[in-house]
């Protein structure tokens, strides 16, 4: 056989190899975004029983301050301890302010507080919360938080939605952490 032969079959050769690896390359490639893709969605979808499980500590970015916040299937329980001076009666406040909320979880943000959800939806991107016993909120008023990331112990939340006519900041961030 030539050297011309031997070289053309190698190349052939060559060329096919090439071509799989291109092929395999491009499946791999695939594989890894589609598994990404999953991944991701699978990290920011909440169950309402892994909200249940726990108790939860809720704290804002850079905040200090801390609820203790547990769940059942429609209701979101909050609680804070305060100790302080009040600087006008002069004296020592030391109490335990609850507020208890509805919610519920849903894939999409929506416009208006959907109270038939709530205790029906067990997974969501997005948590709807509606306050139903503080007096210094309007009853229509609600929040939407989004969830931006969870772990075994932690749930990262982006406000997204808040009350029309309050001080708000859309984007604020918050994390519910599990309490020891």
């Amino acid at each position: 056989m030539s050297p011309k032969d031997q070289w053309g079959r190698g190349s052939k050769y060559l060329q096919l190899e090439n071509q799989t690896n291109t092929t395999m390359n491009k499946i791999v490639a695939i594989l890894i975004c589609i598994f990404g893709i999953q991944a991701m969605s699978a990290q920011t979808t909440l169950s309402s029983n892994f909200l249940k499980s726990n108790k939860w500590l809720f704290v804002e970015d850079g905040g200090e301050d801390t609820l203790v916040v547990s769940f059942d299937k429609e209701k979101m329980y909050t609680s804070q301890h305060i100790h302080f001076f009040h600087p006008i009666r002069k004296e020592v406040v030391d109490t335990t302010l609850k507020v208890d909320y509805t919610y519920y979880l849903s894939d999409a943000i929506t416009d208006n507080y959907d109270a038939t959800k709530v205790g029906k939806t067990t997974s969501g991107k997005y948590i709807t919360l509606h306050n139903v016993t503080s007096k210094n909120m309007d009853s229509g008023d609600f929040t939407i938080f989004e969830i931006t990331q969870i772990s075994n112990a932690e749930i990262f939340l982006t406000l997204c939605g808040f009350p029309s006519g309050y001080f708000n900041e859309l984007g604020r961030k918050f994390l519910l952490k599990k309490k020891q």
